[in-house]
């Protein structure tokens, strides 16, 4: 086993020592803001990918071999992990966690529904927990100043309650003392974001089998204004490397609606979104793109054109009622 840090010492030097859980492109853009302000960033990444690794050297992150030494050496977590891993995570930490020798502070950041969170909440007792989540993209230091995300936060603590100040460092709006708001936020939110590119996605490529995506493209230019056009653009090709995480996102965004906006006979819209990002996920090889190496999709046409080899090409049958049927082609 290499040598362990010397916590005291990296405590001596620090505003604060913070477990951020995982090193995706998210997790590692926040650890680099912290970085920056002086607190130090602990992390496991022993069981994941080479990729993430990579993410957590490059961003300074002191990586620790196991989760105990993890959760019970940091001042405070910050949970930042896809949605389908989020109660899973929490699981961990508090397995992890030794009750009688250290004050766990736990911040889920993750986009879940309010009901999900509340049942992450449960598993943790005589713990400081915060319910957060993260609304735009990662941080990042561009001219000499961070472009930075808003971090809604609602529950009895907030960021800035545990280290004075560092509710300002990432972004932090306390909008509530009620648990499941901030997640709430966060869904509503990505409703619009995430929501619209399952849209545009689907309306790109049926354009390009019909073999009208240029005029398509052409007409929102002229007639909504090229910021729609560009809006339309980053949303198609930024998809393919998160829409295997989205998958879970928008199941959770429909809950949310479902349980929270009294949409329960209007289930299907969300769950359909779900289904469009499982099959780029899946289904086509947009699956294998990864963000900062991308090598397909990096065009609305490209995209286009990958979705529909995806289906293998062909137009697929119409059942009885005239609907498609995933899978079957002529």
């Amino acid at each position: 086993m290499a040598d362990l840090p010397d916590f005291d010492a990296l405590r001596g030097r620090h505003l604060g020592l913070i477990g951020v859980i995982s090193m995706g492109d998210m997790g590692s853009g926040v650890a680099r803001l912290l970085m920056a302000h002086n607190y130090a960033v602990l992390t496991n990444v022993s069981d994941r990918s080479e990729d993430t690794k990579s993410r957590a050297l490059s961003a300074g992150a002191v990586l620790l071999p196991s989760d105990e030494l993890l959760v019970n050496h940091s001042d405070l977590i910050l949970s930042i992990v896809p949605p389908a891993e989020a109660y899973s995570t929490a699981e961990r930490v508090v397995k992890a966690w030794d009750r009688k020798e250290t004050e766990l502070v736990y911040a889920d950041l993750n986009a879940v529904s309010p009901s999900t969170l509340l049942s992450i909440s449960s598993l943790f007792t005589g713990v400081k927990f915060i319910d957060g989540s993260i609304l735009g993209g990662p941080p990042s230091f561009v001219d000499g100043s961070w472009t930075k995300p808003i971090i809604p936060t609602s529950g009895p603590f907030s960021l800035s309650d545990i280290f004075p100040g560092l509710g300002e460092v990432l972004g932090e709006k306390q909008i509530s003392p009620e648990l499941g708001q901030a997640s709430g936020l966060k869904m509503v939110f990505a409703s619009l974001s995430k929501g619209y590119a399952a849209v545009a996605l689907q309306s790109v490529t049926t354009a390009h089998q019909l073999g009208v995506l240029p005029e398509l493209l052409e007409s929102v230019n002229e007639l909504q204004g090229e910021a729609a056009g560009k809006k339309l653009e980053q949303a198609v090709t930024g998809l393919a490397p998160k829409a295997g995480r989205w998958v879970r996102e928008m199941e959770e965004i429909g809950k949310t609606h479902r349980e929270n906006g009294n949409w329960e006979e209007w289930e299907g819209i969300f769950e359909a979104a779900a289904k469009v990002y499982e099959l780029v996920a899946k289904g086509t090889v947009l699956g294998g793109e990864r963000i900062g190496k991308r090598e397909r999709g990096t065009t609305v046409e490209g995209v286009a054109e990958a979705v529909g080899r995806g289906w293998g090409g062909g137009r697929r049958r119409r059942n009885e009622r005239g609907r498609c049927d995933m899978g079957e082609w002529t």
